[in-house]
Parts: structure tokens; C-alpha cells; sequence
């Protein structure tokens, strides 16, 4: 079962990642031994796919002009802070 949600996480990857690194990545995580290393590699598995999605379609700009008008705010409003 977790071999099946890790290649999900996997597929959810751009299609560029997914044809470099998938079977590599799959590769390691069926040779992976505990359920702590396997725990490890799922969790990096989906800061992978939220980092490929973000930082290939653009969204960290976004996000960036997001933060900086939050900052920008904070200063707005405590000026003296």
C-alpha cells in the first residue's frame, strides 16, 4: 500500500520530473528498508511535488509579492514595532 501512494505522489509530479526521476526515485524507495526511511522519503516526495509546481509554473512569484506586501503591511501598520 505505501509502495502505491508513493508512485501517486510521484505521478503527481510535472511530466518533465516525472520521466528524469521517477523510476530512480521508486527504485530507492523500494530498496528502502524501515517504515521511518520510507516515512523520510514520502514526506520529501511531496516537498518535491509542491516544489516542482511551484517554482515551474510561476507561483513563487506570486507568493513572493504575497510575502512582500504582508511585510509591507506589518510596517504600515506597527511602525514603531
Amino acid at each position: 500500500m505505501t509502495r502505491t501512494l508513493y508512485r501517486s505522489v510521484l505521478w503527481l509530479h510535472p511530466p518533465r520530473f516525472r520521466k528524469r526521476y521517477a523510476e530512480e526515485m521508486a527504485w530507492i524507495f523500494d530498496e528502502t528498508g524501515t517504515a521511518g526511511e520510507k516515512a523520510f522519503l514520502f514526506y520529501d516526495g511531496l516537498v518535491s511535488l509542491a516544489r516542482q509546481w511551484v517554482v515551474r509554473s510561476g507561483m513563487w512569484k506570486i507568493a513572493l509579492a504575497v510575502l512582500g506586501a504582508l511585510i509591507q503591511a506589518h510596517f504600515i501598520l506597527h511602525p514603531y514595532d
